[in-house]
């Protein structure tokens, strides 16, 4: 358990505490855009839309850590050899990815809580502390089966192509599932796919318990389904990596 804790720590430090990175992607983007859609673009929008748009953004910031920060620095780390000195030192492989996981887990705790609290300081957002916990709670789970996602981009190939795949599945999850606009104003054969996507189920499960209404079933089966279904793409992208270096 100490050597988890301490490999938990060291991998907080160098991916989070020293990646200013991380700062500019993972947080000020998704907290700008809010204060941006917020406080100057938000003419004619009713009153409720800075409550449903902290929503969509806290959603986002945990689409960007988990495909984008998730690919690169699980890729990183294999291509500087930082998995051999795994191997070789008392810290096992599924050490290694748990407390990667946790660590990245902590990130979206960190992001939608920054994300939080810009609208609660700065934009005047007031929601009980059982509320905002549900959010920064239910935001963050909704982002593990997209982790899980994450960690299979980083084996499937180059640098220039994983940073290429992780932008081409960012932005169509952000706006096909209505987080960066309504999704009425996209086309009807848009809706049907924005509705099956992973984030679409988070934004259905977190406005329901935010709006006091009964528990989505529907959105908690999709999460479920799409849990399943990233560890089966992951399960199959490392078998066919591990085939190709043999």
């Amino acid at each position: 358990m100490r050597t988890f804790i301490m490999q938990v720590k060291n991998n907080f430090m160098r991916l989070i505490v020293r990646n200013p990175r991380f700062f500019l992607f993972d947080v000020a983007i998704p907290a700008g855009f809010y204060v941006l859609f917020t406080k100057v673009m938000n003419q004619g929008m009713p009153a409720s839309f800075n409550q449903t748009y902290l929503i969509s953004m806290a959603i986002y910031a945990t689409i960007l850590s988990s495909i984008i920060t998730v690919a690169n620095n699980i890729f990183a780390d294999r291509e500087q050899q930082y998995m051999r000195f795994i191997d070789v030192s008392p810290i096992s492989r599924g050490s290694y990815y748990t407390s990667m996981g946790t660590v990245l887990f902590l990130l979206t705790l960190i992001e939608v809580g920054i994300v939080e609290a810009v609208a609660k300081f700065y934009i005047g957002v007031s929601f009980p502390l059982t509320t905002w916990l549900a959010i920064l709670v239910l935001a963050s789970l909704g982002s593990i089966p997209i982790m899980i996602l994450g960690v299979a981009l980083a084996f499937c190939g180059s640098s220039d192509l994983i940073s290429m795949m992780t932008y081409m599945l960012v932005f169509p999850l952000a706006i096909l599932s209505g987080l960066w606009w309504p999704m009425q104003m996209m086309p009807t054969w848009a809706q049907h796919i924005g509705k099956l996507l992973p984030t679409y189920q988070t934004s259905v499960i977190v406005n329901d318990v935010v709006n006091q209404k009964s528990w989505s079933l529907t959105a908690t089966g999709g999460e479920v389904a799409w849990l399943v279904i990233a560890l089966v793409i992951l399960i199959s992208v490392q078998k066919i990596k591990r085939v190709q270096q043999a």
